[in-house]
């Protein structure tokens, strides 16, 4: 999307390698993580609309339908195959997914599996907790959590007022320094895919700027000023401060692009 010749081709032939079904491995003789596969599918997704290339879309069908596998009898949808634990990113990133992918029942899971977090894991502040295991909620709120449930509350036709609220109100730019870039990008999307993101704009703005001006290392990765990290390989924060630069742009030259 913004340009040049990226090795996809490459990046797919090498993520083959840890295929394992109708999913994909975390990493070699691993597990599949249900929200891994959700992410990857709304990555397919993305690359079919940027790409114009139908085969993409057809893939993020496929992950769609292994997700539905992690639907846990008792509500949500597990974060790992094996494991009891329902987590509010493997719920909300399914159900975003199943309804951008089309799924022939899209609406009515999706539908089931937000009833199930709003009653589960949704706190007195309007936020999402992180998971709920052995009957034991962890209520711990994270950016990419709140970001992967609006999407689809969005997609869903529910009313996002309430929870994009709660999301600006809970992370100042200070806050948002001290979550991964990879989480932050997440809630920034589904921020900047609501009707009005001009407040959204106005909050997040100075953590940007502040992206820019100190966490830019001479050698090009966003890994210095104390700014959040999701692990010690910086990959996939660094592509998700080019997400939030990109999707700051795209506001912009949509701005210009519409009439006074």
């Amino acid at each position: 999307m913004l340009g040049g010749d990226p090795p996809i081709s490459a990046v797919d032939q090498a993520l083959e390698r840890l295929r394992s079904g109708d999913g994909y491995l975390a990493v070699p003789r691993d597990k599949r993580y249900f929200d891994d596969n959700a992410w990857l599918g709304l990555a397919f997704l993305r690359l079919g609309d940027v790409l114009g290339n139908a085969a993409w879309r057809a893939r993020a069908q496929g992950l769609a339908r292994f997700v539905l596998q992690g639907e846990a009898a008792d509500g949500g949808v597990r974060w790992v195959e094996g494991s009891s634990s329902r987590n509010t990113c493997s719920t909300a990133s399914a159900a975003w997914l199943v309804l951008a992918a089309g799924h022939r029942d899209a609406r009515a899971v999706a539908a089931r599996w937000m009833d199930w977090l709003d009653a589960t894991l949704r706190r007195p502040d309007g936020l999402y907790g992180d998971r709920i295991e052995n009957d034991v909620v962890d209520e711990t709120a994270w950016t990419y959590n709140q970001g992967a449930a609006l999407a689809a509350a969005r997609l869903l036709g529910r009313a996002t007022g309430p929870l994009r609220e709660a999301i600006l109100h809970r992370w100042s730019p200070d806050d948002l320094w001290a979550e991964p870039p990879a989480f932050a990008a997440i809630a920034y999307r589904a921020l900047m895919a609501e009707p009005d993101p001009r407040e959204a704009v106005a909050r997040w703005d100075p953590y940007l700027e502040r992206l820019r001006a100190e966490a830019r290392e001479q050698n090009g990765w966003y890994t210095g000023g104390g700014v959040g990290r999701y692990d010690q390989r910086p990959t996939i924060d660094q592509a998700a401060v080019a997400q939030l630069f990109a999707l700051r742009a795209g506001v912009t030259n949509d701005a210009r692009r519409s009439p006074a």
